[in-house]
């Protein structure tokens, strides 16, 4: 078996956006289904670790696609962990024609949190320290780290109260569903126009159903074409910090 896998999808009719494209939504709950099959694959998947008590939680995601698949194209999705360090890991995603030439890439760090303490696990010693087994060392795909997002003189331009259709497995607000809720609140015609190259992603807590959520945003004063964004609870707990970056 090796280190990575591929997996592969066709858009299909409804899954695209209004420029008939696979929409973000749906792209990026495709790539952390691939996560979850490949992590299954190799002993560490959602039914592994939940039965220790554990759930893998998204920390951060950098999404860099030049163009995403039109209506009716097929796709893989190739994904593969690079690095582990004792509290978090990398993984990554390539998204792929089928002559195996990139649309784009995608970084992701993720951490395996305790159910019962809700502290990180030690992930050189789960599952029995076979983590270490899948590693491709030195396979970063070429896309910039996550850049500095920090915002001035935030407006607040949304709210949102949690609902069903939000939340994961886990219960929490779905990692995708914060992206949609951002994306709407960009120009609906400059996105159209332009297309997002660029998604940057903090994960930073947790929310849950009925919470009331606030959508801050602000221009990126180092790139115009880069919005700054952060959803934040009622009470000023900062649950996400994101970027959208629109092409030039």
């Amino acid at each position: 078996m090796t280190p990575y896998s591929d997996f592969d999808y066709r858009v299909e009719p409804f899954t695209e956006d209004v420029a008939g494209r696979i929409s973000w939504g749906n792209l990026g709950n495709i790539m952390l289904r691939c996560a979850s099959m490949h992590a299954g694959l190799h002993g560490f998947g959602y039914e592994d670790m939940i039965k220790g008590h554990h759930v893998w939680v998204l920390s951060r995601l950098v999404i860099d696609i030049d163009e995403r698949p039109r209506s009716g194209e097929p796709f893989s999705i190739r994904t593969w962990v690079d690095k582990l360090y004792r509290q978090f890991t990398d993984r990554h995603f390539s998204v792929l024609r089928p002559d195996g030439s990139a649309y784009g890439h995608a970084s992701s760090i993720w951490a395996l949190i305790d159910t019962e303490t809700r502290l990180p696990a030690d992930l050189t010693q789960l599952p029995e320290g076979s983590f270490a087994d899948i590693l491709m060392p030195g396979t970063t795909p070429p896309i910039a780290p996550m850049a500095r997002m920090r915002m001035k003189e935030p407006q607040l331009v949304a709210t949102h109260k949690a609902a069903y259709c939000d939340l994961d497995i886990n219960g929490h607000v779905n990692s995708i569903r914060y992206i949609e809720l951002m994306l709407n609140r960009l120009d609906a015609d400059a996105v159209r126009s332009l297309g997002v190259r660029r998604i940057e992603v903090a994960y930073c807590l947790e929310a849950y159903c009925h919470d009331e959520l606030q959508i801050w945003t602000a221009a990126d004063e180092a790139n115009p074409a880069r919005t700054l964004f952060e959803i934040r609870k009622t009470t000023g707990e900062v649950v996400v910090k994101a970027a959208f970056t629109l092409r030039a």
